[in-house]
């Protein structure tokens, strides 16, 4: 079954977006990521970027995803 990616959340580089990812995995929760910019040659040659990174949940996962980013206070309750 294929579902909607949804937009939750915009990391401000490549370290934040996998911290992130990582804390949504851990709640059984699959995120993908999309750089921005530059941000995937920058991440490849230097390791992280500043240019940002999207990340993304399937449409069923969003209100969960988004609680657990307002607890790891990135976003407002």
């Amino acid at each position: 079954m294929q579902h909607e990616l949804i937009k939750i959340y915009t990391a401000q580089d490549n370290i934040q977006a996998q911290m992130i990812i990582s804390t949504l995995q851990d709640n059984d929760i699959p995120a993908v990521k999309e750089d921005l910019g530059n941000a995937g040659l920058m991440n490849l040659y230097g390791g992280n970027s500043k240019f940002g990174e999207n990340i993304y949940v399937a449409l069923p996962n969003v209100k969960k995803a988004t609680e657990i980013l307002a607890n790891m206070g990135l976003i407002e309750p």
